[in-house]
């Protein structure tokens, strides 16, 4: 039965990656869109990508914490006085993107829709829609949800400490 756990954690652990990545992709598409059609198409195109990335990581946590409790591992590493290890490192990364979602992709999705609301009452896209589709902290924010993960899968794969 762990391996099942395992295994169901690993699968669900590439769907996120593949939301994040399919995501980044028709965004970025969508950002060089120069007609709002277009634009709105791709945007739209990036939803069961959005979807991908908010619903799977509570499942790729669930199957990762019963998959170490199966395998007799504690993920609270220090906290539950033993050593840290690259399990409660993997945790504490895994984690670390939570706090982006109200302090800045809540937050700057407003700003998004109101952008574009913007533009469709002008029928064109705006310069407005075009800085907030370009805003360097959203960037930054994907960039370190992405940085973080892939940093997850490389020692899970390398288990190094």
């Amino acid at each position: 039965m762990t391996t099942v756990f395992v295994l169901a954690h690993a699968l669900l652990g590439v769907l996120f990656i593949a939301g994040l990545i399919g995501r980044w992709i028709v965004l970025g598409l969508a950002q060089r869109a120069t007609e709002l059609p277009s634009m709105k198409t791709l945007a739209a195109a990036a939803g069961p990508f959005e979807r991908l990335v908010i619903v799977v990581p509570s499942f790729v946590l669930l199957f990762g914490i019963v998959a170490a409790f199966m395998e007799g591992r504690s993920v609270l590493g220090p906290l539950a006085g033993g050593s840290v290890d690259w399990l409660f490192v993997s945790l504490l990364l895994f984690l670390s993107p939570l706090p982006l979602v109200p302090l800045v992709f809540l937050p700057r999705g407003r700003e998004y829709e109101a952008a574009m609301a913007a533009a469709e009452a002008e029928g064109r896209v705006t310069s407005e829609l075009q800085a907030v589709w370009r805003d360097p902290v959203v960037r930054a924010a994907h960039v370190y949800e992405l940085a973080s993960v892939t940093a997850v899968l490389i020692l899970m794969l390398t288990q190094p400490f």
